[in-house]
């Protein structure tokens, strides 16, 4: 008996939105995409002819483009109702006819659509190399002075502020980590470690700067000063731990990162338009550390 052939139309893709979204929210689209594919047996793709995409310019994604415009074929719509939730009815796609494709369209911001296929995502989201090349070289002139040979655990912390400070984004909900949370997290890490360098990336470095200082002779903080997202992504991607403050970017830094991982509990905001459109269970990954800024929780 011949083998079984894969219907031509059978592919399951996102449109990169035109609303500007950054990276950590094409990384969502990208792990949605690879989940239902790996749910319902697809293709997955971009639907765009282009390999210029936010994507490529950061990691050597492998993932077919097909232009939409062009697909002769049936194509069933998808759109996820909330943001950061894991939205149940995508598990039906898998009785849709093989004989159409399916385009996804939402934010797919949930742990759980990406710990099914977690070890196969790891695989694909490979840095470029010349970020790679980049990483070795920061590493390798930001050893502390007087740590050289000694052991010692890298944390990174991802100070997200910028747009979120803006009237639109705290009338959404949207939130920025304070000094305290920030004392709170790198304490965390400073009490469970012998010592520790913390590298701190943010649109807002000089805010950073003068408020996380630290004078100890087991702690250094060193700044990640003048670099673009992909080289800040891939210098979190390689530390120990993370420290999380708000936005899909702080979260990829996380799980790209995939050890100890502290995450600030005040976002959103509390009867807020974004706060509905989540599920705390579903955005954190049940492994994560939620921590406010104020003596609520204790670690």
């Amino acid at each position: 008996m011949a083998p079984l052939r894969r219907s031509r139309c059978s592919y399951v893709g996102f449109e990169i939105p035109k609303t500007g979204n950054r990276l950590g929210n094409h990384l969502f689209y990208y792990s949605g995409v690879m989940y239902v594919a790996s749910l319902t047996g697809r293709r997955p793709c971009i639907w765009t002819k282009s390999t210029n995409t936010l994507l490529n310019s950061v990691f050597d994604v492998d993932i077919e483009r097909v232009d939409i415009k062009t697909l002769a074929c049936p194509l069933y719509k998808f759109t996820q109702r909330k943001v950061g939730v894991y939205d149940r009815r995508v598990e039906a796609l898998v009785n849709r006819s093989h004989n159409e494709s399916l385009s996804l369209k939402g934010a797919f911001q949930s742990w759980k659509y990406i710990e099914p296929i977690a070890e196969r995502l790891r695989q694909q989201l490979t840095f470029r190399r010349k970020l790679m090349e980049f990483v070795a070289k920061f590493w390798n002139n930001s050893v502390p002075p007087g740590w050289n040979g000694l052991q010692f655990v890298r944390v990174g912390v991802h100070v997200r502020r910028g747009d979120f400070l803006g009237g639109w984004a705290r009338s959404r909900g949207f939130t920025v980590a304070n000094e305290r949370y920030l004392q709170r997290a790198i304490g965390y890490f400073v009490r469970r470690f012998r010592r520790v360098q913390f590298v701190v990336t943010s649109d807002d470095i000089r805010w950073c700067q003068k408020h996380m200082e630290f004078n100890s002779s087991s702690v250094n903080v060193t700044f990640s000063v003048g670099h673009n997202t992909g080289q800040d992504l891939a210098l979190l991607a390689s530390c120990d731990h993370i420290v999380m403050t708000t936005g899909t970017y702080s979260w990829w830094a996380a799980w790209l990162a995939n050890g100890i991982t502290v995450y600030y509990a005040n976002y959103p905001k509390r009867g807020s338009w974004l706060r509905i459109q989540m599920d705390d269970d579903d955005y954190y990954h049940p492994n994560w550390i939620g921590l406010d800024d104020n003596d609520s929780r204790h670690l």
